[in-house]
């Protein structure tokens, strides 16, 4: 599945990997050049909170503090882990369909497409 680092540091998540998330909030952890995003088991345990974007369900989540100096933004093909239980991202930009990984360059990623709505 698709997901989305914008320029202002947000993770946009398509309502399929949202589904993963029924409390509506997460932890994050940067591991191996990945972001981990975590589900939290209720709303009172804290995290952070995934933010509606549309009426397809898919969400947002302010990610920038955990993101390292020069991540480039655009979209990156994350997996669901179940042995971690963990949504994994790759912080490397990628060209959609190729793996081949992009150049930071200013403010988007040259040639990168961001996931269909």
């Amino acid at each position: 599945m698709w997901v989305e680092i914008t320029d202002g540091g947000y993770l946009h998540l398509p309502a399929e990997a949202a589904g993963r998330f029924p409390a509506g909030t997460a932890i994050v952890l940067v591991r191996r050049g990945e972001l981990w995003l975590l589900p939290v088991s209720h709303p009172g345990a804290g995290g952070l909170l995934l933010k509606w974007r549309n009426a397809r369900g898919d969400r947002s989540v302010l990610v920038r503090e955990f993101l390292p100096e020069g991540t480039p933004p655009g979209p990156r093909q994350a997996f669901w882990d179940d042995e971690a239980g963990a949504l994994r991202i790759p912080l490397a930009g990628r060209e959609p369909g190729s793996g081949t990984p992009v150049k930071p360059a200013a403010g988007r990623v040259a040639g990168a497409q961001p996931p269909r709505r």
